[in-house]
């Protein structure tokens, strides 16, 4: 009975040090519990900046003609000349390639003879038809001095008739004749092939001798050349589902080519597509978004590989800061007056109720008296590396900008170690010196092997590595 009580006892104890430490807090967030000695978490402080800062979306493509045409024809027939190849520069109109053409001026021959028999049949149909008339109204004449019989009368009448139709008939034959006439006429102008718009012979796939026949893009003969105009060129990108509804047509883009990663051709889209497409064997779904490159450049060539970054939010003057510098933290974590204080501020915004029943809230920190202050705040767009800053630094605050790694751990209250001390005061001398005109142009430079300037270098580089982790790790905001 004893060892029972006992147990319950120490389980009282453990459940009363477990809701001590998760539900009780002091002053500055943390928890009654916390008594063991804090070390000093080293951070590297800042001011936000002022800057222009674009959210753009990628997107793959590749560079092809704004005009290409397929050349192909719409006659069968061997093609007996062709002078122009693969490379040549053509104008409107020009020739570039003639089939043999006696079958057709044949067929002109055969049609216009029917139509020359037709029209002389019709000439001897009417006659006929005349006479019957005449017969039939001298017959109506004799039946009304009874001179002849009814029956008379209505065999003249259905031979009158019968002209009238075979007459009729012949008509429409030469209709149809003449309509042969006109279509062996204009296939026989289709055995002569002509640019239709200026540009250049960027394929071939047919060569003088060869048979060419009609029929869908598909099948072999049906192609002769490709004709584009590289006066205007674009890239025919697929944006991904998720960004699709921020892409515009009008919005400006960047294109970047795989053989020069480094430099940008400006570029604007052109239209986006209305519905989406899923390559065969992938679950992803892609918008084409059609992207004009806005002036010529000899570099960008039909075929080519290219990346596009399509400029679909930007904000000018924008106050900034790092996207490692602002951090997550559970609203349970954070002083109740803080987030009272922030919930007022969002209430009037579209995003205030939502933000009410968040779980986590975007933080950023700075410094007073050597310890870390929280500052609930309203985020905007963001790039690569920043992030804008729409409510919630208070003026002249001195942040914490990194690392990720102490951030992570940085709690209200905790003591602070400041890295980059030496260049912050730097910075505020360069200001003074600049504003009072009296920098020295003629300051030393540090000395190569000075063991500080190494050390420096190193804590840069190494806090830029974990700026890319925290990238990679998914935690930009």
């Amino acid at each position: 009975m004893k060892t029972l009580l006992g147990y319950i006892i120490i389980i009282g104890v453990v459940a009363g040090l477990i809701y001590l430490n998760e539900f009780t807090r002091s002053e500055d967030g943390k928890s009654v519990l916390h008594v063991a000695a804090e070390e000093e978490i080293e951070v590297r402080v800042g001011a936000p900046q002022t800057r222009d800062i674009v959210c753009t979306v990628q997107a793959p493509g590749e560079v092809e003609p704004f005009n290409e045409v397929d050349i192909s024809a719409e006659v069968v027939g061997k093609i007996i000349e062709m002078p122009v190849e693969e490379g040549d520069l053509v104008k409107a109109g020009d020739l570039l390639c003639r089939l043999d053409d006696a079958d057709y001026k044949a067929r002109i021959t055969s049609a216009q003879a029917n139509v020359d028999k037709l029209k002389a049949a019709i000439v001897q149909v009417e006659a006929d038809r005349d006479k019957a008339q005449r017969d039939f109204e001298r017959q109506k004449r004799l039946s009304e001095t009874d001179a002849t019989s009814a029956l008379e009368l209505a065999d003249y009448q259905t031979a009158l008739i019968r002209a009238t139709a075979a007459c009729n008939m012949r008509k429409q034959e030469l209709i149809e004749a003449e309509a042969m006439l006109v279509a062996a006429q204009d296939d026989l102008t289709k055995t002569v092939i002509e640019a239709p718009i200026d540009g250049i012979v960027s394929q071939s796939f047919a060569e003088q001798g060869e048979v060419v026949i009609t029929g869908t893009m598909n099948n072999p003969g049906t192609r002769i050349m490709v004709i584009s105009d590289l006066s205007t060129m674009q890239v025919r990108s697929r944006v991904d589902e998720s960004d699709a509804p921020l892409v515009k047509a009008g919005q400006t883009a960047r294109i970047y080519l795989q053989s020069d990663t480094q430099t940008s051709i400006a570029g604007h889209v052109l239209r986006v597509a209305t519905k989406g497409t899923k390559p065969v064997g992938r679950d992803v779904v892609t918008f084409e978004t059609l992207v004009i490159v806005d002036a010529s450049d000899p570099r960008v060539k039909p075929g080519m590989s290219a990346n596009v970054d399509i400029e679909v939010r930007r904000s000018d003057g924008a106050l900034t800061v790092p996207v490692e510098a602002v951090v997550n933290r559970k609203r349970r974590d954070l002083p109740e007056d803080l987030i009272s204080e922030y919930e007022a501020r969002t209430a009037a915004t579209s995003e205030g109720v939502e933000l009410r029943k968040a779980e986590y809230l975007k933080t950023v920190f700075s410094i007073e008296e050597g310890k870390a202050v929280a500052h609930l705040v309203e985020t905007g767009i963001s790039d690569d590396t920043n992030v804008e800053i729409v409510s919630g630094l208070p003026p002249g605050a001195q942040l914490v900008l990194g690392p990720y790694r102490s951030l992570d751990s940085l709690k209200i209250g905790s003591k602070i170690k400041i890295t980059n001390e030496d260049e912050l005061k730097k910075d505020k001398e360069g200001e003074v010196q600049t504003a009072d005109g009296t920098a020295d142009s003629g300051a030393e430079a540090p000395a190569e092997n000075d063991p500080e300037s190494e050390s420096s270098a190193e804590t840069a580089a190494q806090e830029s590595a974990e700026s890319g982790q925290e990238k990679m790790a998914g935690r930009t905001p």
